[in-house]
């Protein structure tokens, strides 16, 4: 997906990697979440789609890598909550 695409509107499926000094590789990869773009200067990600949905904001500085981007809409969210 092309950079200039991404809009802080929409929901994006990623896996996204972040620093985290607690973790042996000093990072920590998240495979298959959905994240926005924004609020401005940080990413906000969702890490329990279905099950006591848990939404976690990470500064833009700690985050390394955001990867396999591609949108998703509310629609589709609904029903892999339904579905689990």
């Amino acid at each position: 997906m092309d950079v200039t695409t991404v809009n802080d509107r929409h929901l994006y499926r990623a896996t996204v990697v972040v620093r985290d000094p607690q973790a042996p590789t000093g990072r920590v990869e998240m495979p298959d979440r959905i994240v926005r773009f924004g609020p401005t200067g940080w990413l906000t990600v969702l890490h329990s789609p279905g099950d006591g949905d848990v939404v976690a904001l990470y500064p833009i500085t700690q985050v390394l890598e955001v990867s396999g981007l591609r949108e998703v809409n509310a629609a589709t969210l609904e029903h892999e909550a339904l579905s689990q």
